[in-house]
């Protein structure tokens, strides 16, 4: 890397604040004609694709990102070359499909399911099958100048987002990256990293500016209030109106639950049979039928309502048994004809499957369902009925909302927590931002309605100023190693996996000041080369070994006194009046006296560990010398010398609390003080104690001599040693030659800061070089458990097992790779096989318990017996894995449905065996 290269910035922001007249003058013949003059930040896109850039493009939900990926693929198609489309979820890719379809002709697609015009100029993909690409070298990517990557916030995803990572590393240099993405704060950053890492130059377009602007409210007791206006102001007021209305209708419920007991109390025998209680979940259909009549009665369908539980959006959409949102036959036509025609694929009792006749009868009502448990045609239907407006309530969890370009009038909340897999909690702004973005639908709404929904309690202010006006998450690596990326890695031989790691967003902070760090590195060099050589005959015998041991003994020291603060004696050796010897860049070598030992505290938290929280408060006399001189001082460690007390006009007192790292030394020495006088800078007692610090200090100086504290008492073995290897060092260094040197102390200055330079340069040379990878560790226990289980040799060449796990991505490679070669799947015929492989893909809850035949049973325990022993082995090379987590991933909750689809068992009458959705 030259110079140049090295404090050069790729990432550069360009400026939208401009209307950009001369953009039709530049880009006289467009390569794709749009039907509406487009935003500025679209035409400056549209600019630096003709000029061969590669951009980002960070903009609002439904703001118009998707102009610039229709633009580059009908570049691409004019320049005779490919474009590829990624997106991180497959209803995305379908959805895309169609999309573009309807504009270009040259459309494929390929995803795990489905693969259609492999040979398209564009590509729809999941970023997994483009990862998968590069690692197998496909001949498509040569004809590639295009690769558009949709919803790159998806980055965070802690399982998937390495994959981001991963392809955006490995893409060929001709390349040019689109990158869309939702606003997030460190757009900079992440494309500044992109820039350095493909040595391209990356043109970021940022817009914060809504098409539609977004107002929220709350909605209680069959009313909303509006509490976030469209310029983000909170409305207090409302929000005080709100919980009047939701507290006012419960203290009216608790008042007639008051006066009917009143009544009760009254008569012997109540006259009507009490009300079985309501349960939360018919309250809850109950506040939907309210809603959604609310909702059409003022104009605010079509509505998506987001639910954070697959089971939820079922149960509310039945709540709904008395709504038809339609009222009209020919519509209702229109959907049966279209729900007819798309499953005309389907063969025999396929077509009437539960799930399909529920669905039939909700859309034709204008209610609709989407989320994951869904058939995937079914979902299409459910996608295109609600881009053709003919649903008007749709109950969806959150995955309709990543880049489903189906904007709504309004958009429900169903509540602002969920279960992100591990725990509950609140949204995320960038979560709720992205859901909340479907509300408005451009050219037809001034505003997009956004609804949270209240049942008994209102939101919390503090939450609704985390989620709905809290900042978007920052984009983060969520960069981690895995077997099949090593094996590819090693197998194809292009990239190195250590270059892989240096090249992550998460060693990205690091790498951004490297060019920093290389031209200190090469300054201090410069400097070392520089310095005077030490010419003293007497001093070049031992002075380099006498720093050594010098810092040795400051380790050593820094250990004891750890130790002692900690210590259940440490009241008896930091008592007020206890004289120390002082040691570090301001007093060196100086006398002091402890007054008080305090608990340090640092933003209101008290420090975590024992040594740590002390504050040792001292009156320190040290040498009046001015502070331009002081700062130029060096700092030296030496422990075998005078103390630093001169003339006595010449001393100075200070009173400054310590810890317990700037003691040199802890004397046997207590004197008598009052203690509370000299914290109060009473002059007269400083004085004095002053005085009798110097006469000490004279004593230790005569004598040469300091008595330290007896430390017979504390019986700590490791403390007991690291005072022996003090107290032999010290007596070594008295008997070094250079002691003898008259001009020790400025010879010792020139090595002191020799040596200082070269540790400098040490660690600058470390933090240059891939040894300080932080992921290093992780790969290197990695490669020894790929070594012991045989998928690579010792010269990491991958071997057969190595080769065969390469191929496995969508599960624990590790595991199906040792039972493929343990022969496990021969003792079972085809139907067990499929199975027991389905306990690798399968990752949702049943409580089902599946019925299965004995030699299932004795499939299952092979394969836990085996992860347990992987487990194992990858836990004696230190790798960071729960045993028992990793046993629970073998998932058998589709083993007894799988094995009977795969014997032949029609759809309809498997789904009868098992609680989990037809979708999943």
């Amino acid at each position: 890397m030259d110079l140049n290269e090295k404090h050069k910035k790729w990432a550069h922001k360009v400026d939208i604040t401009d209307s950009f007249p001369e953009f039709y003058d530049l880009i006289p013949e467009m390569a794709h004609e749009f039907p509406f003059e487009l935003d500025v930040f679209q035409k400056q896109a549209i600019f630096h694709l003709e000029n061969g850039d590669s951009v980002f493009i960070a903009a609002h939900t439904s703001a118009g990102k998707t102009v610039v990926a229709d633009y580059a693929i009908a570049l691409a198609q004019k320049h005779m070359t490919r474009a590829i489309y990624t997106s991180p979820i497959k209803a995305l890719s379908n959805q895309k499909f169609r999309d573009f379809h309807n504009t270009f002709e040259d459309i494929g697609i390929i995803t795990g399911d489905v693969k259609i015009n492999q040979n398209a100029s564009c590509l729809i993909m999941t970023t997994e099958i483009l990862r998968s690409m590069l690692y197998k070298g496909a001949d498509v990517i040569r004809d590639v100048e295009f690769v558009i990557f949709d919803e790159v916030h998806y980055i965070n995803d802690s399982e998937r987002g390495v994959v981001w990572e991963e392809v955006i590393i490995m893409l060929p240099e001709h390349v040019k990256l689109i990158l869309l993405s939702a606003t997030v704060p460190n757009t900079m950053e992440f494309a500044e990293w992109i820039g350095r890492t493909k040595k391209k130059n990356i043109y970021v377009i940022s817009t914060l500016k809504r098409p539609v602007p977004l107002e929220h409210y709350l909605f209680v007791k069959n009313n909303i209030f509006k509490i976030v206006d469209a310029q983000q102001n909170f409305l207090k007021n409302n929000y005080d109106a709100a919980n009047e209305a939701l507290t006012g209708e419960q203290k009216d419920k608790n008042s007639k639950t008051a006066n009917n007991k009143k009544t009760n109390n009254k008569n012997a025998k109540p006259i009507v049979k009490a009300k079985k209680p309501i349960s939360k979940m018919q309250t809850t259909r109950n506040m939907y039928n309210h809603m959604v009549g609310f909702l059409a009665k003022n104009e605010l369908l079509p509505v998506v309502v987001f639910t954070f539980s697959k089971k939820k959006c079922e149960e509310y959409a039945d709540g709904l048994i008395n709504k038809d949102l339609l009222n009209d036959a020919n519509k209702r036509s229109i959907i049966y004809s279209f729900i007819s025609n798309s499953l005309s694929r389907l063969k025999g009792s396929d077509k009437d499957l539960p799930q399909i006749n529920r669905m039939k009868e909700l859309l034709s009502r204008g209610i609709g369902v989407h989320h994951s448990g869904l058939l995937p045609i079914m979902k299409e239907v459910v996608e295109i009925l609600f881009s053709k407006g003919l649903v008007k309530v749709l109950f969806a969890t959150e995955t309709f909302a990543m880049g489903v370009n189906m904007p709504a009038r309004a958009v429900v909340f169903s509540e602002l927590r969920k279960h992100d897999g591990q725990k509950f909690r609140d949204l995320l702004s960038n979560e709720y931002i992205q859901m909340s973005g479907r509300a408005g639908r451009r050219g037809l709404d001034d505003t997009g309605v956004v609804i949270i929904a209240t049942l008994d309690k209102l939101p919390e202010i503090q939450t609704i100023n985390n989620v709905v006006l809290g900042k978007s998450q920052k984009l983060e690596s969520q960069f981690r190693l895995t077997y099949n990326m090593i094996l590819n890695l090693l197998r194809v031989e292009t990239l190195r996996v250590e270059e892989m790691i240096k090249r992550s967003f998460s060693e990205n902070v690091s790498q951004a000041a490297l060019p920093e760090q290389q031209q200190e590195y090469e300054k201090n060099n410069e400097i070392l080369k520089n310095m005077e050589e030490l010419s003293c005959v007497i001093c070049k015998i031992d002075i380099d070994l006498y720093y050594n041991y010098t810092k040795d003994i400051l380790g050593l020291n820094k250990q004891i006194h750890g130790k002692v603060i900690s210590s259940s004696n440490n009241q008896r050796i930091f008592c007020a009046g206890r004289v120390l010897i002082i040691n570090n860049e301001k007093y060196h070598r100086s006398i002091a006296v402890i007054l008080k030992v305090s608990t340090k505290i640092h933003n209101n938290i008290i420090m975590s560990s024992e040594e740590d929280k002390k504050l040792i408060h001292c009156l320190i006399v040290h040498e009046d010398i001015d502070p331009d001189q002081q700062i130029k001082m060096l700092y030296n460690p030496i422990v075998n010398g005078k103390l630093k007390i001169s003339e006595i006009n010449n001393v100075k007192s200070t009173i400054q609390a310590l810890t317990y790292v700037d003691i040199e030394l802890i004397t046997s020495i207590i004197i008598k003080i009052d203690q509370d006088s000299i914290l109060n800078h009473n002059e007269s007692v400083i004085s004095s104690v002053q005085q009798e610090l110097i006469r000490i200090a004279k004593s230790f100086n005569d004598s040469e001599q300091i008595e330290e504290c007896s430390w017979k008492k504390i019986k700590d073995i490791e403390f007991q040693e690291s005072h022996k290897n003090k107290t032999l060092l010290l007596e070594k260094i008295k008997s070094f030659k250079c002691n003898n040197c008259p001009d020790f102390k400025d010879h010792y200055n020139i090595i002191s800061e020799k040596k200082k330079i070269e540790s400098k340069i040490n660690k600058l040379f470390i933090n240059l070089s891939e040894n300080n990878l932080q992921l290093l560790p992780d790969y290197n226990q990695r490669i020894d458990v790929l070594k012991f289980l045989r998928y690579i040799d010792d010269n990491l060449t991958v071997q057969l097992k190595g080769k065969i796990a390469c191929e496995i991505s969508t599960c624990d490679e590790l595991l199906l790779t040792e039972l493929v070669l343990d022969n496990f799947f021969a003792e079972f015929d085809l139907a067990e096989s499929a199975a027991l492989l389905s306990c690798f893909i399968f990752q949702e809850k049943s409580q089902n318990e599946p019925a299965l035949t004995s030699n299932l049973e004795k499939g299952i325990a092979k394969i836990k017996d085996m992860a347990l022993n992987i487990a194992d082995i990858q836990r004696s090379f230190n790798i960071d894995i729960s045993t028992q987590d990793y046993v629970n991933t073998v998932n058998i909750g589709l083993v007894e449905v799988v094995y009977e689809w795969a014997k032949g068992v029609p759809f309809k009458q498997i789904t009868e065996l098992t609680d989990v959705l037809e979708g999943n």
